[in-house]
């Protein structure tokens, strides 16, 4: 497979849910969680949304996504899908309901945790 073949909205999705998981779970709003990551709260909500003016799917900047991990206080590695698998041309977790539902359980379970 080369990196063309990859379908990034799927990976998009993936950021974005997760992201949407750890927010709600931490009790911050989009424009909290922005202030206190240093962005604007667009981007806070496009990167949910998986969406972007450009081309049409979010595509965030590494430095964006540390940003907001930090300002989670959770390792960078909540918020990208699929680290513990081979790159495939779709992410994994968003095949199915119970794949997305399975990764929202893990992540609070993870929050609570710590």
């Amino acid at each position: 497979m080369s990196g063309g073949e990859i379908e990034w909205g799927t990976y998009g999705d993936s950021l974005g849910r997760r992201l949407v998981t750890v927010r709600k779970a931490r009790g911050l709003s989009q424009e909290k969680l922005a202030e206190l990551a240093g962005i604007h709260r667009n981007q806070v909500s496009n990167i949910e949304r998986n969406v972007s003016s450009n081309d049409g799917v979010s595509d965030p900047h590494m430095s964006t996504v540390y940003r907001l991990a930090a300002a989670l206080d959770v390792p960078p590695s909540m918020l990208l899908p699929d680290l513990d698998r081979r790159v495939l041309s779709r992410s994994p977790e968003q095949e199915t309901a119970e794949a997305v539902s399975a990764v929202e359980t893990a992540l609070l379970a993870a929050l609570e945790s710590h």
